[in-house]
This record gives C-alpha cells, sequence and structure tokens, in this order.
C-alpha cells in the first residue's frame, strides 16, 4: 500500500476537547462501592429523615438543585436516588492528588467559581442530553445554615436544555461531625425532594430577567422545603404577597 492510499489520520483534538469528553464520566464500580461505604457510616453519624424521594424521575435528564450547607451534603443529597448523580464541583478539588481523583471517578467535573466557565457548561449540556442527573449547588458555596443568594448558572443550564429542576432541601448538616455525637444521638438530617418543575423563558431570546426570575423561582422551591429559620435569603412572603 502506497503512501497516497493510507487513511487519512484522524484529526487531533483539542484538550479542551479532551476533557469535555472524559468529564462527568464515572468509574461505576468505584461508585458503587462509595454509595456501598456512605449506607454502611450514615447511621453512625447521622439519623436522617428522606422525605419526596419518589419525586426524582427515575429516568431521563434530571437537574437536582440542592441548598448547601457543608460538604456532608455531597453524599448525603445522592444516598436516596438509585441513579448516578453528577456534581458540577469547584475546579480546586480536582487539582489535589488524591481527592481529585477520587471526586472524577465519582461522574464530577470541575468548573471555574466566578467565571464564565463555557467547558463546564458543555459537560452539563452533554450529561443531561445523555438522560443522566446534574447536581447543582446554586448558591455556588457553602452557606453555613441560612440559604444565600444564588449564582445563575443553574437555571441557565436548565433553560438551555429544558431539563426539569427537582429542588432538594438539607437542614442539619452543620451539625454533623460537631461534638463528638454519633449512633443514636448523631444529630438529624433531613433532605427533602421536591416535585420536578420547568423552567420557562419570556421568548426565544433568555435575557438577564429570565435568568433572575428562575433563578429565584428555584431557591423558592428550596425555601419551601426548608425549616423557616433556614430561608435566609428567600424567606416566603407573607400571606398575600408574592415572589415577584
Amino acid at each position: 500500500m502506497t503512501s497516497a492510499n493510507l487513511p487519512a489520520p484522524p484529526k487531533a483534538k483539542s484538550a479542551a476537547a479532551i476533557s469535555d469528553d472524559r468529564a462527568g464520566r464515572e468509574w461505576k464500580a468505584f461508585y458503587t462501592f462509595a454509595r456501598t461505604v456512605v449506607r454502611l457510616v450514615r447511621p453512625l453519624i447521622a439519623r436522617m429523615r428522606v422525605v419526596g424521594a419518589e419525586n426524582v424521575p427515575t429516568s431521563g435528564p434530571v437537574v437536582l438543585a440542592i441548598n448547601h450547607i457543608a460538604w456532608i451534603d455531597i453524599p448525603l443529597a445522592s444516598l436516596a436516588v438509585p441513579r448516578v448523580t453528577h456534581y458540577m464541583a469547584k475546579i480546586e478539588l480536582f487539582n489535589q492528588p488524591v481527592l481529585g481523583g477520587i471526586v472524577r471517578w465519582l461522574g464530577a467535573f470541575p468548573v471555574r467559581r466566578g467565571e464564565g466557565d463555557r467547558e463546564s457548561l458543555r459537560v452539563a449540556e452533554r450529561l443531561l442530553a445523555q438522560g443522566k442527573i446534574l447536581s447543582i449547588f446554586p448558591e455556588g458555596h457553602r452557606s453555613g445554615g441560612h440559604l444565600i443568594a444564588a449564582h445563575p448558572g443553574t437555571s441557565l443550564i436548565a433553560l438551555r436544555t429544558g431539563a426539569p429542576v427537582v429542588p432538594v432541601a438539607i437542614s442539619g448538616t452543620e451539625h454533623v461531625f460537631k461534638h463528638f455525637r454519633f449512633g443514636p444521638w448523631a444529630p438529624r438530617v433531613t433532605v427533602s425532594y421536591g416535585k420536578p418543575f420547568i423552567l420557562e423563558s419570556s421568548g426565544p431570546r433568555r435575557t438577564r430577567d429570565d435568568l433572575a426570575r428562575n433563578t429565584d423561582a428555584i431557591m423558592y422551591h428550596i425555601a419551601e422545603l426548608l425549616p423557616p429559620e433556614y430561608r435566609g435569603a428567600y424567606a416566603l412572603p407573607a400571606a398575600g404577597e408574592t415572589t415577584a
């Protein structure tokens, strides 16, 4: 075979494209192992109550919008969901030697907080197009207990993909690992899953007002599932008032 008959070599992918292809791909055996470990350890560190887990669709794309109090929210919010949940996590975690590998094996992918991270947006849209679950903390970082102002990224992704949003409210995790209370004396943690809903745009083009309005809608759905003392910036209006 002459060189003229040789097939053309495949086009090289850019580093960003390679990263995009690999991001969010969990190692299934490790994910199953990690879930088993969490199930065994959880009764020792938290008395957990789950409400509304049946509201999470059993198939198709889903955005889980979760309030964020402590790092333990991540495994606990996923424990009652029988499907793999893919987290958008801060890029700093992926730069750590051991932890970086663990979060990758669990199907998480990095996001540069405070920036317009187009690559993380592409990964999020790809996962949802594949019918998977995407878990996002709209607040962007841990709040410590009270809801804080959310970023528009969650609403942008949900609007661009049309994926239903399931609000997830966690309370009590701020007490986990404090005062060495374990087993029967462990703190109570509640994880509540609301009914899925679809975000709506005011027109064919998404505006900043659309993002702001839908971001508030997501957060108020989460607030409705939380005890009043956790609602913070999204305290529900008094009777007769509106959130608009």
